[in-house]
């Protein structure tokens, strides 16, 4: 008995098959030239040096270019795009495999592979595939054109990308089955959507009719198909190799570090106010942008009716690329990016962790805000008398430097001298040295200290690292308290730092380390709460039984991936359970105080600590709520006075519930 073996060209002339190899030829070549064009248009932006890194780039690649798993966080809907992609890599794939059984293995070797059952296998996979693709091309057209959404553009131009799309899997369908219909195989079961339509559209016509129908939809079928590759590099699904390029150059360093401007004070400009000044890096994030609008859908100042619309952003940016940026340079910041936009931004990093091309939108963001900083002046209302105390007496608060250590007068805290080794330096922060309610954070942490057995001490120079300063833009300011307390710190012999401030964790933790002296040891209060609880080492007691909602902040567990440290001591306080809100852990909302927003005078509109505690506790139905910042839980306490609605919540930090369970 013979073995089945795949029909190369049935019922397609010598002339056809020349001609179709020829216009393939020629659609690769021109789908070349557009992907080295757009090669181009990145290395035209200014020198970055990026680390090599391969082993872990192709990490990147695998998991969150083919895996998706970026993309696949949403609910089933957006599984269509994983459908869509897996089902024309299998297509694609098989289109190879078939060039290689026909051109390759039967020309020159004699012998085709794929035959017998490795051939009813292949069939049966590629079915499914376009079967899936469809399904997920009509979920994207429910989506984007029935199902209401702001984000999704209602257009002529997704109406085609969407069936251009559609019209090569449907046409492919209908050849095989016109094919099986005339030939009538033993093996057309193994081709089920195929031998479906013959059964039910094709069953009744001659073999004559069904060869020349065949014939004209193979070509018209395979003509489209070419277009499709030939306008790859033109069209939207340019992002088909953009994306993936972009996920593979994303950034190895930590999330919430933020580039130096390198010898600062030599420079003649500061940040980005022209095109021309944006990096090959940038350029290739611009150029990425797939336009799914998750950036905008999860921003907390779009959400609350404010300016900036991170989308619109990449999205002019990437516009501005693509015409005469030079004709507009000198109205990049200000009319193509509005300054209002790029005021607003809270820096809280929920656009990038939701992109799934890994746009870098807070670092373009800030790059621009440099410029408006450092060469015009301009801020946000309120932040630049606060940058000014920082410059004067080291705190944002303006007050007296002599007074930081106030709060700890009736507890004996010890302060670090030159020549003694401390287990822990306790970095305390501005916030919990001015602000009163935030001073019992401090107390409390105290209180953990000492119940851990470990030495500690303070540093009496502290002086505030001016996170914020960097984040609104004036990276000089920045740069001249970090190096102020890379000095201070030198002075003295310690194991690790603890700070309970996530902007100063993370600014000690994964922005000094670009400076000389800066490497430090440095954890989280709540991973080393933790760590003293898993060891036994605080005695604990048991108090109430109470729910808690936790909040996370943004710069613990978006930045820098601690999201399991407070639910973890909550469960080992035995009185106390916890709860999540909707938006938890990398996916939390910000609370409106990053990016220097808690120092703004902008009254307009709801605010967004309003608004984040009101999910909290509509999505919990608890009214005590944990939260690990201070930032966080000052932002809350001011909401509780702006909405009576949130009057009788209760806010604390992670810090203070433990403390209070201390013997």
């Amino acid at each position: 008995m013979d073995i089945v073996t795949r029909p190369g060209f049935w019922n397609v002339p010598l002339w056809a098959i020349i001609g179709i190899y020829v216009l393939g030829l020629i659609a690769v070549v021109i789908c070349g030239i557009g992907i080295y064009k757009s090669y181009l248009l990145w290395r035209a932006g200014k020198p970055f040096a990026m680390d090599p890194e391969p082993k872990r780039r192709w990490g990147f690649f695998c998991k969150e270019g083919l895996r998706q798993k970026r993309i696949t966080r949403k609910p089933l809907g957006s599984w269509l795009h994983f459908w869509i992609f897996w089902g024309f890599v299998f297509l694609f794939f098989g289109t190879v495999t078939a060039v290689l059984d026909w051109d390759i293995s039967k020309l020159i070797f004699g012998k085709q592979f794929l035959a017998g059952g490795v051939y009813y296998l292949y069939k049966f996979i590629l079915d499914m595939a376009g079967l899936i693709c469809l399904i997920g091309l009509g979920m994207a057209f429910y989506r984007r054109f029935i199902k209401e959404g702001k984000q999704y553009e209602k257009s002529i131009r997704f109406l085609l990308i969407l069936g251009s799309l559609a019209l090569i899997i449907v046409t492919g369908f209908i050849v095989e089955a016109l094919r099986l219909a005339a030939e009538k195989p033993e093996y057309a079961a193994y081709s089920p959507v195929g031998n479906f339509i013959a059964q039910v559209f094709y069953s009744g016509m001659s073999r004559e009719q069904l060869e020349a129908q065949h014939f004209a939809l193979w070509i018209f079928h395979g003509i489209i198909a070419l277009i499709f590759v030939a306008m790859i590099p033109f069209t939207y699904f340019a992002h088909m190799y953009k994306s993936p390029t972009s996920i593979y150059w994303q950034k190895t360093k930590p999330r919430g570090n933020l580039e130096r401007i390198d010898e600062i004070e030599e420079q003649e400009s500061f940040g980005v106010s022209k095109f021309i000044q944006f990096n090959w890096h940038d350029r290739l994030n611009f150029d990425a942008c797939t336009e799914c609008g998750r950036c905008t859908a999860v921003c907390p100042v779009n959400r609350a009716g404010g300016p900036l619309d991170p989308r619109e952003i990449i999205l002019s940016l990437k516009k501005t690329m693509n015409g005469d940026y030079k004709e507009i340079d000198e109205n990049l910041v200000g009319k193509t990016v509005s300054k209002e936009s790029l005021l607003a931004c809270t820096t809280c990093g929920a656009c990038v962790e939701q992109c799934p091309s890994r746009i870098e939108i807070v670092n373009t963001i800030v790059q621009m805000r440099r410029s408006l900083a450092m060469e015009e002046g301009t801020f946000a209302p309120g932040v630049a008398k606060t940058l000014q105390n920082i410059s004067s007496v080291g705190n944002p608060w303006g007050l007296d430097p002599d007074e930081r250590f106030k709060w700890a007068k009736d507890l004996d805290v010890p302060f670090a001298k030159e020549g003694e080794h401390y287990d822990i330096l306790y970095w305390v922060g501005c916030s919990s040295s001015y602000d009163k309610r935030n001073q019992k954070i401090a107390r409390a942490m105290i209180k953990i200290l000492r119940a851990s057995g470990l030495s500690f001490a303070v540093m009496k120079e502290e002086s505030c690292n001016a996170e914020f300063a960097r984040r609104v833009g004036e990276e000089y300011l920045f740069e001249c308290q970090t190096q102020m307390n890379i000095e201070n710190l030198r002075k003295y012999t310690f194991s690790r730092i603890v700070a309970h401030c996530p902007h100063c964790f993370n600014t000690l933790a994964n922005d000094y380390p670009d400076f000389e002296g800066g490497n430090f040891n440095v954890i989280s209060h709540v991973r080393f709460i933790a760590e003293q609880l898993d060891a036994g080492r605080l005695p604990l007691t048991i108090d109430e039984p109470m729910r808690v909602a936790i909040h996370d902040a943004c710069y613990l567990a978006r930045y820098n991936n601690i999201v399991n440290a407070p639910r973890l001591i909550i469960d080992k306080l035995k009185d106390m359970e916890y709860v999540n809100p909707k938006e938890w852990g990398c996916n939390t909302t910000c609370c409106g105080g990053g990016g220097g927003q808690f120092w703004t005078d902008n009254d307009k509109g709801e605010r967004l600590n309003v608004i984040r505690l009101k999910a909290i506790v509509n999505d919990t139905g608890e009214h005590n709520v944990a939260t690990s910042c201070p930032f966080c839980l000052s932002m809350f306490d001011s909401a509780k006075s702006q909405d009576n609605s949130l009057s009788e919540i209760s806010v604390s930090d992670i810090a203070e519930i433990v403390a209070k369970h201390i013997k």
